[in-house]
């Protein structure tokens, strides 16, 4: 039994040494012409195409491509144009970019379904006048647990059924947007109420300032954040910090708020985040903001 088993064992042996030598090795015992070195493995220059197509971050790459592609069609196919919004922008300008959101969201067959009579823009029109004559409970908010309660269903609870399950459907359907769309709304909010021909009144500084504490602050809020995906979790939070800065310019951070660790938090965020188109004006906005606020 024991010289079978031996005789198993050298016969697998020289079946294996056979076909590594045939693979990998020519008559000269040297690298047979025809091969290609990828990362130090050696492959026939006829699969060359075939190993490069199945290595997992070639995939990615074409498909980073792909969607970066299409990304940058979509957002000239809504904004007219794909640069990112900033400062430099004018309140015309930033105002076209969400009138053109918002007629596109009007032929979205998902918008169509809910029958607007007046259109995506009279609906957030209404939601941006309830959530700011109705803000969230902050500070204080466990004091009570009826006050927590309340956070906790606040979007539900002043909103309604109806609007909330729109936004749950642009943010679904629209996730490949999500950065743009976001970056175009923060300037929107952010932007003078003093341009005369704007059609929606911006919430004030101290109204976005009161949203930003409950979404960094407390349990309702952060439980809203928390069930959003990690890219949509991480933007919220991003621009939330922004508008905590900005309320310490304007001398009404009323409450407080510490923006030093959330600063920290979201620096980490941003970092594990792999699929942010605009990755890279985050880091340096943070970067300045960790110099300001003398962070390491």
């Amino acid at each position: 039994m024991r010289r079978v088993s031996a005789k198993i064992f050298v016969m697998t042996i020289f079946a294996l040494s056979w076909f590594l030598a045939n693979f990998f090795i020519g008559n000269k015992f040297g690298m047979r012409s025809g091969y290609a070195e990828i990362n130090d493995v050696k492959f026939p220059q006829a699969n060359l195409k075939n190993v490069k197509e199945k290595t997992p971050s070639y995939q990615l790459a074409l498909s980073n491509n792909a969607d970066r592609g299409s990304f940058k069609k979509k957002v000239i196919k809504i904004f007219g144009t794909e640069e990112p919004v900033s400062q430099n922008l004018s309140p015309e300008e930033i105002e076209r970019r969400t009138d053109s959101f918002y007629s596109y969201l009007d032929q979205q067959q998902y918008v169509k379904s809910y029958k607007f009579f007046n259109g995506t823009k009279k609906q957030f029109q209404q939601i941006f006048k309830m959530l700011a004559g109705k803000p969230p409970i902050f500070p204080r908010e466990t004091d009570s647990i009826n006050d927590v309660l309340q956070n906790v269903f606040y979007f539900y609870r002043v909103l309604g059924k109806e609007r909330i399950t729109l936004i749950k459907d642009i943010l679904e359907n629209e996730s490949d947007i999500i950065e743009p769309l976001m970056q175009t709304f923060y300037f929107w909010f952010t932007s003078s109420n003093e341009y005369s021909k704007l059609e929606l009144t911006r919430p004030s500084i101290e109204q976005l300032y009161i949203y930003a504490c409950f979404f960094l602050e407390t349990l309702g809020g952060r439980s809203y954040v928390l069930r959003r995906d990690s890219k949509v979790r991480t933007l919220i939070l991003y621009y939330c910090v922004l508008i905590i800065d900005q309320s310490n310019i304007d001398e009404v951070n009323s409450n407080g708020i510490d923006i030093r660790p959330h600063l920290r938090l979201i620096s980490e965020d941003i970092t594990h985040q792999k699929s942010l188109n605009y990755k890279d004006q985050y880091f340096m906005k943070l970067e300045m903001l960790r110099k300001k606020y003398r962070l390491p």
